[in-house]
């Protein structure tokens, strides 16, 4: 089956790198034969990247935000004016290999899949950045931080590789499905976590998520966010964010032991004097009824759907057995 494409690009101050991008990602939805469209969604940029692209790249469409959103609501925005079969999420720090779509369409004709995601080389050599993606466990917390690697030259297993979280850098996602999920939760605005928590939500609904390492791309590590943010507010951005993926899908007593871990980790860092930490759960504890609308909102989704309830854990316990199960064959 031949799938169409929507390249969803969020942009913000970008120009510079934009000028390498979208050749990119022209050249190659060239070799894709099904339609295709580039959608830049500008975040409020402050340089004249959308002049910029008026000028060199007319066929692009433009949508422009009157005030900046952050990763979510940009792209939230290009997911709702795409039109084609899948969504091609891509950070405006990333260009494409030729060929970069070639082996992840096939895996669209799987009723299941959710997306896929490439490997992720550095901008200026073929170093490898980011692989397939582990969820690993840390008591009652999990920890989205562990790549696998394979060559890209390596010959195929029986089954495609499984990745347990799609990074936003790169993701090609079925479409219908994106909408079923209402996209990115604004809640994780303005940046990070907002893709993992994603993912779980896709995985809890039933479906796959597929890395492909012959599909490559090259990365400048979050170009923009650390150029325009203090670490100290990425890192209390980061924590806060974590806080809403946990209470958002965990329940029973994994929610009331997570609960009891952070108080524990509070103690300890209140002592070490990191308040940032206890900056970050404050916050939660004072959305709390944002996070709630979101929890309550994908429950009546997985209700609807018919999706099996099961204990988040148990789920990515599964998951990963499966994953490296087909790494290893």
């Amino acid at each position: 089956m031949s799938f169409s494409i929507s390249v969803v690009i969020p942009n913000y101050n970008g120009k510079s790198l934009l000028a390498d991008v979208l050749p990119s990602v022209i050249n190659s939805l060239s070799t894709v034969s099904s339609p295709s469209e580039i959608i830049i969604v500008d975040d409020n940029s402050t340089d004249d990247s959308i002049a910029f692209v008026k000028e060199n790249f007319k066929e692009v469409i433009i949508i422009k935000n009157e005030i900046n959103l952050g990763f979510s609501g940009t792209v939230n925005k290009g997911i709702s004016a795409a039109k084609k079969d899948l969504v091609f999420i891509l950070n405006n720090d990333v260009k494409l290999l030729p060929g970069y779509f070639k082996d992840q369409l096939p895996l669209f004709d799987l009723p299941d899949t959710f997306g896929v995601n490439g490997a992720v080389l550095n901008w200026d050599s073929d170093i490898l950045q980011g692989g397939g993606k582990i969820i690993n466990r840390h008591l009652f917390k999990i920890k989205a931080n562990e790549n696998y690697f394979v060559s890209p030259d390596a010959p195929a297993g029986p089954e495609p590789l499984l990745t347990m979280f799609l990074s936003g850098t790169n993701a090609l996602i079925d479409r219908k499905k994106l909408l079923m999920l209402n996209g990115y939760d604004d809640l994780f605005s303005p940046f990070y976590v907002e893709d993992v928590e994603l993912s779980v939500r896709a995985l809890r609904m039933g479906w796959k998520m597929y890395y492909a390492p012959s599909s490559k791309c090259m990365h400048q590590i979050s170009t923009t966010i650390n150029k325009y943010n203090k670490k100290q507010k990425i890192k209390y951005l980061t924590l806060r964010n974590k806080f809403y993926l946990h209470f958002i899908h965990l329940s029973g007593l994994p929610l009331f032991f997570w609960y009891i871990q952070n108080v524990l980790e509070i103690l300890v860092r209140t002592l070490s004097l990191n308040f940032t930490y206890i900056k970050a759960f404050s916050t939660f504890v004072n959305t709390a009824k944002d996070a709630r609308k979101s929890k309550s909102s994908f429950n009546k989704l997985l209700t609807e759907n018919r999706a099996p309830k099961k204990d988040l854990f148990a789920l990515l316990k599964e998951y990963k057995t499966a994953t490296l199960k087909r790494i290893n064959s």
